[in-house]
């Protein structure tokens, strides 16, 4: 089942011929982001004690996510992305290729107007964590207090915030349906 976001319509295509068909009427664009989680101050763990990154972009909670750019995979996309719209270093974010995946999480396809072009985005999610600095004694899931979030305003994000597991359900009532479908594809053992 392909699901295809419209604003806050979604229109459910059953057969991968019609979804092609249906893509073939749009500019299709390629763009990665990705569901960050980390351990929560304090060390608190199960999953109680995970946080997840999010933005408040355009008065919407949204995943840090962008553009794919010429040449570049889909992992290297969903890092810088990250990394650019929350100020995370690049080089402290990993894919997390644990529980037998392959880190992506699911994709999702969402429909926009822009220029008079009607385009169709597919986003391609993957489950991301920060990794342990040189040197620290913190684990690869823990980001110390230090490392600030740091919105890119630019893309009319105002808030980058790590959320609770309490604190998601309560956000997502405020966000992008195509973000509601990301963290309920996560597998149960990452959210």
């Amino acid at each position: 089942m392909y699901k295809v976001f419209i604003d806050e319509k979604c229109i459910c295509i059953s057969n991968e011929r019609a979804y092609r068909a249906f893509c073939a009427e749009f500019r299709e664009v390629e763009a990665a982001g990705g569901l960050v989680q980390r351990e929560a101050s304090g060390g608190q763990m199960p999953p109680a004690g995970r946080e997840y990154l999010m933005i408040f972009r355009n008065g919407l909670w949204d995943l840090p996510k962008g553009h794919r750019e010429a040449g570049e995979d889909l992992e290297t996309t969903a890092l810088r992305e990250v990394s650019e719209e929350t100020g995370l270093p690049f080089e402290r974010l990993t894919i997390n290729r644990t529980q037998g995946h392959d880190g992506l999480l699911c994709v999702t396809d969402h429909c926009y107007l822009r220029g008079g072009i009607w385009h169709l985005k597919h986003t391609y999610w993957y489950a991301m964590e920060l990794k342990e600095s040189e040197g620290s004694s913190e684990g690869p899931t823990s980001a110390p207090a230090s490392l600030a979030l740091t919105p890119q305003q630019e893309e009319g994000i105002s808030q980058a915030v790590w959320a609770s597991t309490n604190e998601i359900a309560e956000r997502l009532k405020n966000a992008y349906s195509s973000i509601r479908e990301v963290f309920e594809g996560a597998p149960r053992a990452t959210i």
